[in-house]
């Protein structure tokens, strides 16, 4: 299955929520930082764009950055449920 934008939003987008309900269940901030690491890796190894977006090499490095700002998120950012 090759991923195409939409496809790979909705991965991102159900990761993370899936990581968030896990780390409220769990109580512990490691599950939710891991959703936000493993969506940004997804963002950086397979960059994709929308339709009709120019595809370009500085298109292409804004995604990976976007990815590689919600490792920074993850790894970065500790919510503590008590």
């Amino acid at each position: 299955m090759k991923l195409n934008y939409k496809n790979q939003m909705i991965i991102s987008i159900v990761v993370i929520l899936l990581a968030n309900v896990l780390s409220t269940i769990f109580k512990h901030w490691v599950y939710r930082s891991a959703g936000f690491v493993i969506c940004g890796l997804l963002w950086i190894i397979h960059p994709v764009l929308p339709k009709g977006a120019e595809v370009s090499k500085r298109t292409l490095w804004w995604v990976r950055f976007a990815g590689l700002i919600l490792i920074l998120i993850g790894v970065f950012t500790r919510v503590y449920i008590y």
